[in-house]
């Protein structure tokens, strides 16, 4: 149990140090908020629009197939590491499996592109078969819904209810 003692009076000390500086620059700062310091800061872009805007299907889509390849790439690295250990025969045999997996990364690779799940164009697409007309029916293309609101005013500083600590 004593070995964990220089561990929490570190971690005590990181704590401290961290709450002293975080107070030190709220009183020894300057306070002089201005129109642009209250507004909302969007990764340097003007904010337009609202806030409460869908998002197009197709975004999600290649979110959420980014992280699945994502982390089947992560599989890679375990891999990379015991690679080297062993004999003959079993390097081999890891090759062997890492071939099968990163087949099977392709083939679904292959189909997600097939399939046009990653185009983000609004042009037409491949369609099948078994498609029912309406669906054929030429749509209003998927806006971020942003592209015609404009950009945002912001208001003056004197009608902005500024709190006392900024």
């Amino acid at each position: 149990m004593s070995g964990y003692i220089p561990i929490v009076v570190m971690l005590c000390l990181a704590a401290l140090l961290a709450a002293v500086m975080v107070m030190g620059s709220h009183i020894l700062g300057p306070h002089k908020p201005s129109r642009f310091k209250v507004a909302p800061y969007e990764c340097g872009v003007t904010p337009v629009g609202s806030a409460r805007e869908r998002f197009p299907v197709r975004f999600f889509l290649v979110a959420m197939l980014f992280i699945v390849f994502d982390v089947e790439t992560v599989f890679l690295f375990p891999w990379a590491a015991t690679f080297g250990a062993g004999d003959r025969g079993i390097k081999l045999f890891l090759l062997g499996e890492m071939g099968v997996f990163i087949a099977l990364l392709l083939v679904a690779y292959a189909y997600v592109w097939q399939a046009g799940a990653l185009d983000w164009s609004d042009g037409a697409r491949v369609q099948h078969e078994v498609t029912p007309p309406e669906a054929l029916s030429v749509r209003t293309p998927i806006l971020f819904g942003n592209e015609g609101s404009g950009p945002v005013n912001l208001p003056s500083v004197a009608k902005l209810a500024v709190p006392a600590d900024v």
